[in-house]
């Protein structure tokens, strides 16, 4: 059993050399937060009021630039009046709470909320059995005998993502948080790509 352990994550740290060249556009919310944060720094005197202009930037960039993406995956669990007010709730109503509340700390746990409800899903997902969000991104038909091993990873990797922001949360700096905010669509890319190519190979050798 431990052999088979090692192999396994033998296996997924091979798959991170092996990932697919990244959409470059999912840098951009982050490398405007990242280059503007030092010039922020100098314009305004009140860090807090620094953190919230940078993150307001990002965050409200990267939820037009995924909009079109997180409105399919809650239309696959709800209907279109529902998604509609669920979208805005989440996405818009919730960033002009942040604004209005002006608290780093609840923007820095709107992360841990985004993660947790995109673990929610996937959860729904195995528990009706549907998988409607794998079968969405992942559509070619040789993914279909992995459905459901990887709709439970990715409910993992999403609550596992819920930790990591909350560690960082308590033990590091505000600047450190929002350089990981920034660079966080990369280094999701590169672990999903990971997964994903783990269980696919896992299933293609079993088959």
């Amino acid at each position: 059993m431990l052999v088979g352990v090692v192999e396994a994550m033998a296996q997924f740290g091979r798959m991170f050399r092996r990932t697919t060249p990244f959409p470059v556009e999912i840098l951009v919310p982050g490398l405007l937060m990242i280059l503007a944060w030092p010039l922020l720094r100098v314009w305004l005197d009140d860090e807090t009021t620094t953190f919230m202009v940078a993150f307001v930037l990002g965050m409200g960039l990267r939820l037009a630039m995924k909009s079109d993406a997180m409105i399919r995956r809650t239309r696959a669990h709800f209907s279109s009046p529902a998604t509609t007010l669920l979208i805005l709730i989440c996405g818009p109503g919730a960033l002009a709470l942040l604004i209005w509340t002006a608290d780093p700390l609840l923007c820095q746990r709107f992360l841990s909320l985004y993660f947790l409800l995109a673990a929610a899903l996937y959860i729904i997902d195995v528990v009706d059995g549907s998988y409607s969000i794998t079968r969405f991104r992942w559509p070619q038909p040789e993914m279909r005998a992995t459905d459901a091993v990887l709709t439970r990873a990715m409910a993992i990797y999403h609550l596992a993502m819920v930790l990591a922001n909350e560690t960082l949360i308590l033990h590091a700096s505000q600047t450190t948080w929002l350089l990981y905010f920034g660079l966080l669509p990369l280094l999701s890319n590169i672990i999903r790509t990971a997964i994903v190519r783990t269980v696919q190979e896992g299933y293609a050798s079993a088959s």
